[in-house]
């Protein structure tokens, strides 16, 4: 009997299990084994078909129930996003309203802004065309104050010296205004400027007086660029401030040529410098120098100022100047009792200038003149303050004997973000001609330091000494000082507006009593004021 191993194994060929049937002689076995193992087959095919059937049913109810799920998802968030729709096309059409009525306003809106807009350009056009070449620029002081009795104040000052140490110690009201115009309708080239220039002044003695002084400081006309081989040239004439140096603590202007006349500025010399040329002549106006005081003298001096500037020195800058003058003979100028003897002269300085020292400038200058040209100034000296009564003889000036010597030093630094200084040293012996006691030698030593508590507030320290000896005459000492608290718009030493507060002390020698503070106390060795006052430049 052949073994069912061979009859069902699947592993063995159906011709090997014929041929082995065949050998051992059971044919019916062999011809039905075939059969039952094709059903067996078929049979577990048809289980297998009916598990993956099993198994897709599953699968596609389980993504159908899935499908279901999101679907209900999906129309719940349909539903909220019609809600939101719905809303939506509400505020829209709320919106659209609104942008209606605002668009009508706006465009109202815009049409009286256009308009008002044209206005102020026209306005502004019309006001640059108006102002259009014009500039404007001036000084004043002004204030009042008084002495421990309540009298005006009067100024501190020593005799026969030039200057006052000015902190607390000006009586006076002075105004400048100066206006310029560069003629911008002329259409000129480029480089190529005519200009002129305008300042009246104006000045009031001390906050008691009504007395005033007007004066014309300067009326003249320039033209710049108008020479083809020295562009920076400047053709001058009139009247004018000319190349004026000062001590800005005391007022005092140690070279001032101002005057009338004409001249050309900086003619370039390559590298040397740059060189101008004036002739200036007679009175300035009726003030001084400083607008303080004013002049009785006119005269007929005439004066040729020479300047080498911008010239490079060790240390700094230079300047060269050289004035030659002349004045001619004359009795009781402007009705002072003074008979003038005149003569030629010439004068000559160096100025030295150098930046960086401890934030700050220094400025020096060492001058020597003779004759005419000894004062330093393009006008004559004002010798009626010490004229005679007319019923006497005159006061005699001799210009051939005047000889001056001066060195001035100015010095301001700024060593600090909080602290600001400035210091000035003069030496000055000037003989001026008066037969016996012409001779008169003066030093002044001060300093001036600013603390600074914030960007508007500071706290002023003003020392100073003036030091005066006259041949044949006084000599002593006149010692001042000054504290103010300042209101300034910045930390720098000449942030300008000032409006100050002061209390001024000082005492001087006795040989100087009466002559000192004449009026408030003229029999005293010392004095204190008080006061305010207010300073500006622009």
């Amino acid at each position: 009997m052949v073994s069912t191993v061979y009859l069902f194994n699947p592993q063995i060929k159906k011709a090997e299990v014929l041929r082995r049937c065949l050998r051992r002689g059971s044919f019916l076995l062999c011809f039905t084994a075939p059969l039952v193992h094709a059903a067996e087959a078929e049979q577990d095919s048809l289980i297998e078909i009916k598990d993956e059937i099993d198994q897709l049913k599953n699968s596609y109810e389980d993504r159908i129930a899935k499908l279901e799920t999101r679907l209900l998802e999906i129309e719940k968030k349909e539903r909220a996003d019609a809600q939101k729709i719905e809303r939506v096309e509400k505020q829209v059409q709320a919106t659209s309203a609104v942008a209606v009525h605002n668009t009508a306003k706006l465009k109202t809106v815009k049409e009286d802004l256009t308009e008002s807009n044209a206005k102020m350009i026209k306005l502004e056009l019309e006001d640059n065309e108006i102002t259009r070449g014009f500039t404007f620029s001036g000084y004043f002081r002004s204030g009042i104050g008084t002495d421990d009795s309540g009298n005006s104040l009067e100024a501190f000052k020593a005799p026969n010296s030039q200057s006052k140490f000015r902190l607390g110690n000006e009586a006076e009201t002075y105004v400048e205004t100066a206006f310029g115009y560069t003629f911008p309708e002329l259409d000129l080239p480029d480089g190529v400027e005519f200009s002129i220039g305008l300042r009246p002044s104006y000045s009031v003695p001390n906050a008691n007086s009504a007395k005033s002084t007007f004066s014309w400081r300067e009326a003249y006309a320039q033209a710049k660029g108008v020479w083809a081989g020295q562009k920076k040239a400047t053709f001058w004439a009139g009247q004018r401030f000319y190349g004026r140096f000062d001590v800005h603590m005391t007022d005092f202007y140690y070279l001032d040529m101002s005057g009338f006349g004409g001249g050309v500025e900086n003619i370039e010399l390559g590298d040397i410098g740059d060189l101008s040329i004036a002739w200036l002549g007679g009175s300035i106006d009726k003030l001084d120098s400083n607008g303080s005081t004013e002049l009785n003298g006119v005269s007929g001096k005439n004066s040729l100022d020479i300047r080498l500037s911008d010239l490079s020195v060790p240390g700094g800058k230079g300047m060269i100047w050289l004035d030659l003058a002349d004045v001619k003979d004359s009795l009781k100028p402007n009705g002072s009792n003074v008979q003038i003897e005149g003569a030629a002269g010439a004068a000559i300085g160096f100025l030295h200038e150098s930046k960086g020292f401890f934030g700050g400038t220094n400025r020096a200058m060492v001058q020597y003149g003779v004759g005419a040209a000894a004062n330093f100034k393009a006008t004559e000296p004002d010798y009626s303050g010490i004229a005679p009564p007319s019923d006497q003889d005159p006061l005699k000036i001799d210009y051939s004997d005047v000889k001056h010597f001066r060195f001035v030093n100015d010095l301001v630094v700024r060593p600090s973000d909080q602290w600001s200084m400035q210091a000035t040293t003069v030496y000055d012996s000037f003989d001026t001609g008066v037969a016996q006691s012409g001779q008169v030698d003066w030093f002044s030593l001060g300093l001036r330091p600013v603390y600074h508590l914030n960007d508007y507030f500071s706290l002023a320290l003003e020392a100073g000494v003036d030091h005066t000896r006259q041949k044949g005459g006084d000599s002593g000492e006149v010692y001042k000082i000054t504290f103010a608290p300042q209101i300034s718009p910045g930390k720098d030493h000449f942030s300008r507006p000032s409006l100050r507060l002061f209390v001024t002390y000082a005492a001087w020698s006795d040989e100087f009593i009466g002559k000192v503070s004449p009026q408030n106390y003229g029999g005293d060795s010392q004095g204190l004021n008080i006061g305010v006052q207010a300073e500006a430049w622009w």
